[in-house]
Order: C-alpha cells, then sequence, then structure tokens
C-alpha cells in the first residue's frame, strides 16, 4: 500500500509540476507566433524536464515550437532588398490612432502610415514600405499616438 501511495503522489506532483515547465500554459498570448526570439526561460524549464524523463522533456519542447510558446514577440526585422516592414498591432481597449513611421538616424521619415486600433479592430497589420535600403543603414520604427503628445517610442528595427 505505501507503493502505491508513493507512485500516486509522484504521479500528482509531475502532473501538477508540469504545468510550470510548458510555455503553452504559461504564455497563452504567444500561441500562433511563427518565430521570433527564443524565450531562455522556457527553453531551460522544457530542458530540465529531460531530467525526468526522454518523453516528458521532448513532449514539452515539441509543444512549445511548434505552438509558439517558445517564441517572445518585439523583435523587429525588415527585408532589406524590398523594403517593407509589416508590424502587427496589439489589440487596445480604447480606440486609437496611431501614427507609424520608418526614419533613419537622422530622423528623415521614409515611409509612414496611420492605424487606428481599438475593441473593435483584432489582429491589425501595418504594412510600411521604405524602399531597397542599404544594410548600413540604421533604422527605426517610430510610434505617435496621435491622442497623447508624449514623446514618441522608437524601436530600432533589424535589415535581413
Amino acid at each position: 500500500m505505501t507503493w502505491f501511495r508513493a507512485i500516486a503522489a509522484s504521479l500528482l506532483i509531475t502532473i501538477g509540476a508540469s504545468t510550470m515547465g510548458c510555455g503553452y500554459l504559461l504564455f497563452p498570448e504567444r500561441r500562433g507566433q511563427q518565430g521570433g526570439y527564443i524565450a531562455g526561460g522556457t527553453l531551460v524549464m522544457d530542458c530540465l524536464w529531460l531530467l525526468a524523463g526522454i518523453v516528458p522533456g521532448v513532449v514539452f519542447l515539441i509543444v512549445d515550437f511548434t505552438s509558439g510558446g517558445m517564441y517572445v514577440s518585439g523583435r523587429l526585422a525588415m527585408n532589406h532588398t524590398d523594403g517593407t516592414l509589416a508590424v502587427r498591432l496589439a489589440d487596445a481597449k480604447q480606440a486609437k490612432t496611431l501614427e507609424l513611421r520608418i526614419v533613419d538616424a537622422k530622423q528623415h521619415v521614409l515611409a509612414d502610415k496611420t492605424a487606428f486600433i481599438g475593441p473593435d479592430v483584432h489582429d491589425q497589420a501595418v504594412l510600411l514600405s521604405a524602399g531597397a535600403q542599404p544594410q548600413t543603414e540604421k533604422l527605426y520604427l517610430q510610434i505617435f499616438d496621435a491622442d497623447h503628445v508624449a514623446k514618441p517610442a522608437l524601436l530600432p528595427i533589424e535589415l535581413m
């Protein structure tokens, strides 16, 4: 009877702890991402499951990589041959108007577009085209919130 309790307790602990090692369950907002930076914490947690056994570790790795739970968003990359940049906008609780611009290091505007976000707009993507750019040129994405006079966000763009 004590073996049965030990096996049942270890099974319960394993199932309970499995939710702590899976990006699919911990970060549902990441589901559906196709790439980006790999989340180091999620990768380490999944790899630690390899110590418990090959099967749980491999299952967690497969689930996180295929579902997108392994990837962190926030990287901006532009194709340098045609200069297009796709920006996926997050959903907003309040309606807002955003001005998106691609600028160079001297703040010259290469491309701009206005986007509207709000509770009725979901999964919106904005496509900006700045034309072919040399790979040595440092480019940034500027985001102006038209409703506020705050300093615009300035995010570096990686040329690929």
